[in-house]
């Protein structure tokens, strides 16, 4: 938020919140560092670079199924270089690819995109050039992974950058890669490693990949098909490969999905989730169809997908969402938690502002903050480091937009927390909304009424 005001001060505040994050230990630490280089990277892409490197060490207790963050962050930082100094940025990168190998975490893919984006400008009308350019990062790659100890990351890394300059070199030279990337995969340690893979050809028909094996063959699978000899090898060792690799065929894949595996347990809460987000982002645009997935969800989160899209629904729409509220309150009937209460009273606030009702949304405002106060005064007494109230967000949020005087003197006047910050936060974000244009602030957009 500050950036797009002062990036300097932006770009100051990025810089401290890295340098705090070597003092974090466990998760915390990479998500921590995720963040300031993604500020950063827009901001001062040179800078970004010069801390990749510098990254933490790793969780030693960090599952091997957790992907390499640096990885990721190098895609953000390679691909900004590049556009910015073309074919000149390749040398940089390279050398900050070796440096983050020397770390264990060399960034093949984003080195072989890379090299494709600064290569463009050729293509068409000097195409020897462009070979030699890909040729040049390909080749001392192909080099290093040969010799190098890899693990099944590296192997997803490799093949990543195959699979992009094959495009452009003559498959003759990259053959022998590929041939090595599919050796690797094949001895990967599947219970080390948990993937899966789906692939859906244009008939709609689905193969799918329960190991890290065969989700990575299927993944790869358009580049292994342009070696009959080899794609044959592997659906005559591995008959399970079989639907997979012919449906990835050229012009027969419509579709494609890569990722970690889930426990059972884990795999129904997944299930949950996805079921929640998508009744969420149906909100604006299909509320019926968003009412109709919320009510399947269970019970708890039933209650919370409702509010949420009665949340949403209600400034378009007040008398739907005032309905949907009501069918949350007649199934929590009282005697009532103070959290579902400041959930409810959070949705009807937005629909008394949806039905520009200030006598109402101020009643509900008092009501709402007041319960809130009495959570946080309660819960301070068990001495726990945090007290989450996801209700006050957004009820903060509304009081900013529609009834700041009443509203703000609550925010302060609240005790110095987490929470605090959090409300204080959004109290910014809702206030940033309103700023008037001339002072940079972007026009704010209206929802369109969807089709019910």
């Amino acid at each position: 938020m500050a950036s797009q005001l002062k990036p300097d001060l932006g770009r100051e505040w990025a810089n401290e919140l890295f340098a705090l994050s070597l003092q974090v230990k466990g998760s915390r630490r990479p998500q921590l560092q995720g963040t300031a280089l993604s500020i950063l990277i827009r901001l001062d892409p040179d800078r970004a670079l010069e801390l990749l490197h510098q990254l933490g060490p790793e969780d030693p207790e960090a599952k091997p199924a957790a992907w390499p963050p640096q990885t990721l962050l190098a895609h953000k930082v390679f691909d900004i270089l590049v556009l910015r100094d073309g074919e000149n940025a390749l040398p940089v990168l390279q050398q900050e690819a070796d440096r983050m190998g020397l770390q264990g975490h060399y960034p093949y893919a984003a080195l072989g995109y890379g090299t494709i984006q600064a290569s463009n400008k050729y293509w068409g009308h000097d195409n020897p050039r462009a070979i030699r350019l890909l040729e040049s990062v390909f080749q001392p790659a192909f080099a290093r992974y040969s010799q190098a100890p890899h693990t099944y990351f590296d192997d997803y890394e490799f093949g990543g950058m195959l699979q992009v300059l094959a495009g452009g070199l003559p498959f003759d030279s990259v053959q022998p890669a590929l041939h090595l990337l599919v050796k690797n995969l094949l001895a990967t340690d599947t219970s080390k490693y948990q993937f899966t893979a789906e692939v859906i050809n244009v008939s709609g028909q689905k193969a799918t990949a329960h190991n890290a094996i065969d989700a990575a063959i299927f993944l790869f699978g358009s580049l292994i098909n342009r070696d009959p000899d080899l794609a044959k090898e592997l659906a005559s060792s591995r008959p399970e490969l079989q639907k997979g690799l012919e449906f990835t065929k050229e012009g027969q894949q419509r579709s494609g999905m890569f990722g970690p595996a889930l426990p059972a347990e884990q795999g129904q809460a997944a299930g949950v989730n996805e079921m929640y987000q998508d009744a969420v982002d149906l909100a604006l645009s299909n509320p019926a169809e968003a009412i109709a997935k919320a009510q399947q969800l269970p019970d708890d989160t039933r209650t919370i997908a409702l509010l949420q899209v009665a949340q949403m629904v209600s400034r378009y729409d007040p008398a739907r969402a005032a309905a949907v509220i009501a069918e949350v309150q007649q199934e929590n009937k009282p005697p009532m938690d103070e959290g579902t209460l400041v959930d409810i009273i959070s949705a009807q606030a937005f629909v008394a502002a949806g039905q520009d009702n200030q006598s109402a949304l101020h009643d509900l405002l008092r009501q709402g903050f007041a319960s809130a106060n009495h959570m946080l005064l309660e819960r301070q007494g068990t001495r726990r480091n945090y007290v989450s109230i996801p209700a006050l967000t957004p009820l903060v949020h509304i009081g900013m937009e529609k009834d700041p005087d009443f509203t703000i003197p609550f925010v302060e006047g609240l005790p110095a927390s987490r929470v605090k910050a959090e409300v204080l936060l959004d109290a910014a974000s809702a206030l940033s909304r309103r700023r008037p244009p001339h002072i940079g602030a972007q026009p704010q957009q209206t929802a369109e009424k969807p089709n019910p």
